[in-house]
């Protein structure tokens, strides 16, 4: 089964990853913020490519959740951290 898509500022995300969003606009531009399952924030501009995506995974070891997060070609993307541990991987093409 697959999982739902959202699109959010021309970026894709599995409906399930997100908590919230809201655009504003500062300086002239639109700018995108979206929550992440987890507690991860993210800020980024309105993206011109159309294959930007991100994805998120939780794994566990010793009952602990570890948040793995994946940003595909989003320029100008700006992280702030959950406080739970976590990886972030970044990729522009």
């Amino acid at each position: 089964m697959d999982t739902e898509k959202v699109c959010i500022g021309n970026v894709n995300f599995d409906k399930d990853s997100i908590l919230c969003s809201k655009q504003v606009y500062e300086n002239g531009r639109r700018l995108n913020y979206v929550f992440l399952v987890g507690g991860t924030k993210i800020t980024f501009p309105d993206q011109e490519n159309k294959n930007a995506a991100v994805s998120l995974a939780m794994n566990y070891s010793s009952d602990v959740a570890e948040i793995c997060a994946w940003f595909n070609n989003i320029k100008g993307l700006i992280i702030e951290e959950s406080p739970r541990k976590g990886n972030y991987y970044i990729r522009e093409t």
